[in-house]
């Protein structure tokens, strides 16, 4: 079974000039962990709740950070015919539980969450 079977098509993207607290807004709205960041329509990187958190100001007299200064360099993803299990091993190893997923022009066409592979294939 690939990810194109078991991915949401329904997902947030942002832009990598996009500012920290539109990505929380984005996060709370959807209930999402992960959101995929793109750039001119192609993925380059992934900010998670976490991400926001660490990347906040410490104090109020600095400006608020970009997305893309405090995306991992790491970007984790699959593509579309990936066999969930591959997907699912990828997001064991890598301790996440979403991946954005690309078509082969390298476009974010999904998302794949760990909870939607069924247990016998996640290993």
């Amino acid at each position: 079974m690939t990810a194109r079977k078991l991915m949401s098509r329904i997902f947030e993207t942002v832009h990598a000039d996009a500012d920290l607290q539109e990505i929380e807004r984005k996060l709370k709205a959807s209930g999402a962990d992960l959101i995929p960041v793109c750039r001119d329509g192609l993925l380059v990187g992934t900010i998670t709740r976490r991400d926001v958190a660490l990347g906040a100001p410490a104090d109020g007299r600095r400006a608020e950070p970009r997305v893309a200064e405090v995306i991992a360099a790491d970007i984790l993803f699959c593509f579309e015919d990936t066999d969930v299990t591959e997907a699912a091993k990828l997001m064991r190893e890598s301790h996440v539980t979403r991946l954005p997923v690309l078509d082969r022009g390298k476009r974010v066409v999904g998302v794949l969450a760990l909870k939607d592979i069924p247990e016998g294939m996640v290993g």
